[in-house]
């Protein structure tokens, strides 16, 4: 009986209404003053409680799919994923990014203890301020271990952003994905090249708890300018990474991968790659977006992945869609999305067996993620 079934569900229910009948049939025979009959009527009231709140529990897993099967809510589905591969793509001219360097600070999350930065790579935290929005927020940057080597001290490193998703933490990425530990092995096994990873939330820090959908707010707060100029000009102005638009890519996990696709999709000049993990792929607007469109209808409209799709000119650039058949409310979207791209924008995907909106999931993929947004940039100099 599977975790997400309509008759896992009808059975939880079941035992719940049999237990609490039999609790009231029973109840009278427990009303002594003893210790006993305290003890039994604890107990009965917790397996009243265990009962309705397994019924609680399954009736919102089915609703937003954290979990599509046993193995998956337990941890045991290690089951491999498969890149289905499309075509490729080629974009515009590149641009060149300025700003004022970073205040950077080495830090150990994630990690057992500071080691050194040619062998294991090095983490830094930094704040960025945009010079044109004036939003600000908290990042962590992993450097690979060829950053510290004298043999590439003359390469300029290809840069991903990761996103979150909405409310996460960019510590998450490190603690619980452990992105910058599945690079290093990646990288260190020759199956990713080395790159510089910045890990971040979609919403700048200066503007949380609002979900702010990558977007510029009319009137409001430049979210999308923030993230597609702002912030690749500071990072170019204190790393040695990669000016051209092929060496940024962009990968971000639910509204992360919405960001992500959104980036790349409306500024295919800065970013030439995007990986979306379990992302959506039309606008969202609730009470923690607040109002993001200014009440019009076509800001929200130029918002949606779909419908750009749809009506304007596809970008020249390569898309990676990871979902499940099995536990992605958004699925449906997710083959839309990948049915309306054409030349010259490319797409891949990755249909995970078992798998649910949640981080065990994304775990699964992200091997694969860094893979592929690693074939797609390129770095620059030896």
């Amino acid at each position: 009986m599977g975790l997400t079934s309509g008759g896992f569900f009808g059975f939880l229910i079941v035992v719940a209404v049999a237990v609490t009948a039999v609790i009231i049939w029973w109840w009278p025979k427990f009303a002594g003053s003893g210790i006993g009959a305290f003890l039994a009527r604890i107990g009965l009231f917790l397996t009243a409680q265990v009962a309705l709140i397994a019924v609680l529990l399954a009736g919102v897993n089915n609703y937003f799919l954290f979990y599509a099967s046993w193995s998956d809510l337990f941890g045991t589905n290690n089951q491999g994923v498969n890149v289905q591969l499309n075509n490729n793509s080629s974009g515009p001219s590149e641009p060149q990014g300025t700003g004022r360097p970073l205040a950077r600070q080495v830090t150990t999350i994630g990690q057992k203890k500071k080691g050194a930065p040619a062998k294991d790579g090095q983490i830094e935290q930094v704040e960025i301020r945009g010079e044109r929005t004036g939003l600000t927020t908290q990042a962590y940057v992993y450097l690979p271990p060829q950053y510290f080597q004298k043999k590439f001290d003359k390469r300029h490193f290809p840069v991903m952003f990761d996103f979150t998703g909405f409310p996460g933490v960019p510590e998450q990425l490190i603690t619980r994905l452990n992105v910058p530990a599945t690079a290093a092995k990646e990288m260190n096994a020759g199956r990713v090249q080395p790159m510089v990873i910045v890990m971040l939330r979609p919403t700048p820090t200066s503007l949380m708890p609002r979900d702010t959908e990558c977007t510029d707010v009319p009137g409001g707060p430049q979210v999308l300018t923030f993230y597609s100029q702002d912030l690749p000009e500071r990072l170019a102005s204190t790393y040695r990474v990669a000016n051209g638009y092929r060496s940024w890519g962009v990968m971000g996990d639910s509204t992360g991968g919405y960001c992500a696709v959104k980036l790349a999709m409306t500024h295919s000049d800065r970013f030439t790659a995007a990986v979306s993990m379990a992302g959506y792929f039309y606008p969202r607007q609730d009470w923690q977006t607040g109002d993001l469109y200014g009440g019009s209808k076509q800001v929200k409209t130029d918002n949606s992945l779909i419908w750009r799709l749809q009506h304007l000119p596809p970008p020249p650039i390569s898309v990676l869609v990871t979902t499940s058949p099995d536990g992605e409310k958004d699925y449906g979207e997710a083959r839309k999305f990948l049915q309306l791209a054409a030349a010259p924008m490319a797409t891949d995907k990755i249909l995970v067996p078992g798998g649910g909106h949640n981080p065990h999931t994304w775990k699964r993929v992200t091997p694969s993620a860094l893979q592929w947004l690693s074939a797609h940039l390129a770095h620059e100099g030896p």
